[in-house]
């Protein structure tokens, strides 16, 4: 490829990047593809003459996509963000251009120096302590970009350990360090991330996973009653890996306790914020760094949640001398005239190349300013706490652990098995992408806000699809009538977190229309039940999980309910558009409007008041704009009678049918 034609493809790739990442949110999310798909489209050896550029990329629809994790859609919302942006697509083209191996800041000044500003810059913009600067006179720390939250946190027990070896030294100078090794003891809280515990597998030290309180919180109590006992059989304490926003609910280990702990007991404090660190670019989440002072190591994903895409991480060591007793070497061939009074990051880190990672991170702090990150990270916040009421709205469904950021964590009421058939169907449709954790017993759901272009939209369509597939699990295992999903369009049914314009039950306006009067089809009662009776209930309480008592019941405006699934249709009458909702929702545990309803009934009353006493409370009429866009995509059926059962809960409530 000469100049002329890449500037031509380079071109076209630009506008390639920009289709794809502007449309990421029509695309299936996970692929429907299986393992070796791509082995049957490629040849067996590598082409021994040029391809045409044609060629190569018509591949990457044909060959490349099908089998993509589209990491950067809205309804992505497995594991943790690990976003890009536009600043940051241009960083690394031209940090790949340039293509220096920056081991030593002779071998490129400017990837060297730019790396130490814009650490500083970023500790700063966290309210990091002025120890972890570079440029700061009382500090002896710095800031580095390694490629991994999990290879800092192997560094930093890397360094711990040398530093801990070399002061037993002093007292027993004949014991050879393997011997010493073997008695060292590290810990973390038990919701720590697996890296953790591959860093103690490849240091060879043994790694001690605590109890977490009731927040999962490691606490200061356990860590102390640890080292009590590690001590008395003969074991050194060495390390502490705190948590800031785990994987699995993201909880923060009290840092305020375990900081004074480690500092009175000559233990290295390592802090792991992969996720989380990104949320202290604003001062209302920097509660969670109280006992930040105490920290020797700090790192961080810009790669998660800062838009600066992979790989880029954050570290920051208050004594950087302790990482140069751990890694460096000093062979001829790397001095240079200014060894020793320059920053060499060969020696902060185990490989000896690195890139140019600080110019895409320059970029995007430059383009974005603090304010806009800022913004993205309570924008990334506010959805969560969207979804967090969607949940609750629910009574089906529960939230375990609190919430804290982007990470709501939820799981169907009832046994472990009916939250595992839920996800396993909604990973087979691959219109959204959630992964499971466990806490306590309980099997559960994550679901994190990654992508910066996410909306209320996209939320309220992934719940749900949740809700629909939770009722699908329910109709199958409880043998209730199942859902027509073919006449049930997949509108907007649920008004509470959205707040919707109430409209008067005896007249329905879409746009301009109004619904013709209709008459109330009382469902026939096939078994004779109480209001207060769940079928759906008496099977969950039956089979539920032994530890399903220890989340106590989240008090919630709907909890007077016994469903919140809504079952909705549409109907054309006369050439008049008519949406009508029907929700089965509305029978509260202690009395029911509808039971004196149907007493009045008999003795006559006006057909005005049986429809006030009869339809429930939050009726929601679509707009004419989302009406027009459902009868383009459903066949919209007319129903001259309609008798609805509820679908989730049978029998219940007398639902009633507008025709």
């Amino acid at each position: 490829m000469e100049p002329g034609e890449y500037r031509q493809r380079g071109k076209e790739m630009v506008d390639y990047i920009c289709q794809y990442l502007s449309n990421v949110r029509e695309r299936r999310v996970t692929p429907d593809v299986q393992p070796g798909y791509m082995r049957a489209q490629l040849p067996d050896n590598a082409p021994v003459e040029p391809d045409s550029w044609d060629n190569i990329f018509r591949d990457i629809e044909k060959i490349i996509m099908p089998g993509v994790v589209h990491w950067q859609s809205p309804h992505m919302h497995a594991y943790f963000p690990a976003l890009t942006s536009w600043p940051s697509l241009l960083g690394d083209m031209l940090a790949d251009a340039i293509n220096c191996l920056g081991f030593t800041w002779a071998s490129s000044p400017a990837c060297t120096e730019l790396e130490m500003n814009v650490m500083d810059w970023l500790a700063k913009m966290l309210g990091l302590p002025d120890m972890f600067l570079h440029y700061h006179p009382d500090s002896h720390g710095g800031g580095v970009l390694q490629s991994t939250v999990s290879e800092s946190t192997l560094i930093a027990l890397l360094a711990a350990r040398k530093n801990k070896i070399l002061e037993m030294k002093v007292s027993e100078p004949e014991t050879d360090e393997s011997t010493l090794n073997s008695r060292l003891v590290a810990y973390a809280s038990d919701q720590a991330h697996s890296s953790v515990e591959k860093a103690g597998l490849i240091a060879l030290v043994k790694m001690k996973f605590l109890p977490v309180d009731e927040n999962f919180a490691l606490r200061g109590d356990a860590l102390k009653k640890a080292i009590e006992e590690d001590r008395n059989q003969g074991l050194v304490p060495v390390f502490v890996c705190a948590t800031l926003g785990t994987t699995g609910v993201c909880a923060f280990d009290s840092l305020s306790e375990l900081g004074p702990i480690c500092a009175a007991e000559g233990l290295w404090l390592h802090i792991d914020a992969a996720y989380a660190g990104t949320a202290f670019l604003c001062p209302e989440f920097r509660l969670f760094l109280n006992g930040i002072e105490y920290a020797d190591s700090f790192t961080f994903n810009p790669s998660k949640w800062m838009m600066v895409h992979f790989d880029c991480t954050a570290f920051w060591v208050k004594d950087k001398y302790k990482l140069h007793q751990t890694f460096s070497v000093n062979p001829v061939y790397l001095r240079h005239a200014n060894s020793g009074a320059a920053i060499d990051f060969m020696h902060w880190q185990i490989p000896l190349s690195r890139r140019f990672r600080s110019l895409k991170l320059w970029f995007v702090i430059r383009s974005f300013g603090v304010k806009k990150l800022q913004a993205h990270v309570r924008h990334g916040t506010e959805m969560a706490k969207y979804f967090e009421s969607l949940v609750r709205s629910d009574p089906l469904f529960e939230i375990p652990a609190k919430r804290h950021l982007g990470l709501v964590v939820f799981r169907l009421k009832g046994p472990n098995w009916l939250t595992e058939k839920v996800l396993k169907e909604l990973s087979k449709s691959g219109s959204l992408f959630l992964i499971p954790a466990t806490i306590r017993d309980k099997f559960i759901i994550r679901f994190t806000v990654t992508s910066q272009f996410t909306t209320r939209e996209d939320i309220l369509r992934d719940w749900h699809i949740i809700q629909q597939t939770a009722a699908q699990i329910i109709n199958q295992h409880f043998m209730l009538p199942p859902i027509n999903s073919a006449k049930i369009p997949n509108i907007i049914r649920n008004p509470s977190p959205i707040g919707g314009k109430s409209t008067s039950p005896s007249c329905t306006e879409v746009g301009d229309h109004k619904a013709p009067s209709r008459k109330i089809l009382v469902q026939p009662k096939k078994v004779a039940v109480s209001p207060t009776a769940c079928v759906v209930s008496q099977h969950l309480e039956a089979q539920v999980d032994p530890l399903d008592d220890c989340f106590p019941d989240v008090p919630d405006v709907t909890k007077h309910k016994l469903s919140s699934f809504p079952f909705s249709y549409l109907s054309v009458q006369d050439k008049k558009k008519t949406a009508r909702s029907l929700r089965c929702n509305s029978v509260p545990t202690i009395g029911h409007g509808g039971l004196k309803a149907a007493a009045s009934e008999k003795n006559g009353s006006h057909p005005s008041d049986k429809i006030l006493s009869k339809l429930p409370k939050e009726v929601m009429m679509l707009k004419k704009s989302a009406f027009r866009q459902l009868i383009k995509f459903y066949s919209v059926p007319s129903f001259p009678e309609c008798s609805i059962q509820c679908g989730i809960q049978l029998p219940c409530c007398p639902l009633q049918a507008l025709v």
